[in-house]
């Protein structure tokens, strides 16, 4: 999702702005001639930031790491942003997780950005079509975080107003975000998740809105039988996604996807798991608007085990 997560457009007002805008071409055409996920693991598929209504076992516990790389040219400033996630499977339905983040503005030193507490409930068997799940964080972290977890709001809220008031970094935010997921299953290979997001800030009481949705596809799953003659680091899936996400408005001015108000991005990965629960993704997070993220390498590294 995962991972300042994407967030909202007032604290993304701190992100280092780039110098490039990387091509979205690739990850436009993946979304529209994918239409052929995999009934195993839990949460992203192989997305970064669209949940869809997989759910581990009882009793699983995944600890991650993801790290967002930007990318300048000239004299942009460079960072990286990192977010480590601990998640345990309560029932075959009910999860609960909890992150730390952290970022790192051109090499000088790492800050610790604050922490986030999660659970999400799966309303119904698999099978169900579009299945729901809901979605609860609770979020405590500075406005200098740069971990894009998610986009919500507009970036034109200060316009037309009064002047915005200089932000200090180390402020704290508290926030409630809500989601409504709904997953499906179109074949045993791909998946489907979309996302409706909704944050408020629990001192001012404003409400931003976003979105997000993704395919997971399953190119190669190595039969069950194999897997149980192998073990330690044999490919067990390969997993290709790719997502659409951006803000939606906000509860001041109004709901919109204006692209010259709000954040859009694209984006596309590759997920593999191995025989020993371990698992790496790598990816690309492109922005569409220029409000936007130009672009951010991501990547997650991961451990499930009983």
């Amino acid at each position: 999702m995962n991972c300042h997560s994407i967030q909202r457009a007032p604290a993304r007002s701190h992100r280092p702005r780039q110098n490039w805008r990387a091509p979205v071409v690739c990850a436009s055409a993946i979304l529209a001639i994918i239409a052929a996920g995999s009934n195993a693991q839990a949460g992203n598929g192989a997305n970064f930031v669209t949940y869809d209504h997989h759910t581990g076992k009882a009793g699983k516990t995944e600890i991650k790491l993801y790290s967002d790389v930007s990318r300048t040219a000239g004299d942009g400033e460079r960072y990286t942003a990192q977010l480590l996630e601990y998640e345990r499977s309560l029932t075959d339905q009910w999860v609960i997780a909890a992150y730390l983040e952290s970022h790192d503005l051109n090499g000088d030193s790492w800050t610790a950005d604050g922490f986030r507490l999660e659970t999400r409930y799966r309303l119904f068997d698999y099978g169900t079509p579009f299945n729901p799940v809901v979605y609860l964080e609770y979020i405590n972290k500075k406005e200098a975080a740069l971990f894009l977890r998610e986009a919500t709001g507009r970036t034109d809220e200060h316009d037309g107003g009064e002047a915005e008031e200089h932000e200090d970094p180390d402020e704290r935010e508290h926030e409630l975000e809500a989601k409504l997921i709904l997953g499906h299953d179109f074949s045993d290979r791909l998946r489907f998740g979309f996302n409706m997001i909704g944050e408020v800030n629990l001192k001012s009481g404003n409400w931003e809105f976003g979105y997000a949705a993704g395919f997971t596809y399953t190119l190669f799953e190595r039969e069950r039988a194999e897997r149980s003659q192998q073990g330690g680091w044999n490919i067990k899936e390969v997993k290709l996604g790719a997502e659409l996400f951006g803000g939606a408005g906000d509860s001041v001015k109004g709901l919109t996807l204006d692209s010259g108000k709000t954040e859009q991005y694209a984006g596309v990965a590759l997920k593999t798991e191995f025989d020993n629960g371990a698992m790496l993704m790598i990816g690309g997070t492109f922005g569409l608007t220029d409000a936007s993220e130009d672009a951010l390498f991501r990547a997650a590294v991961g451990w499930e085990f009983d």
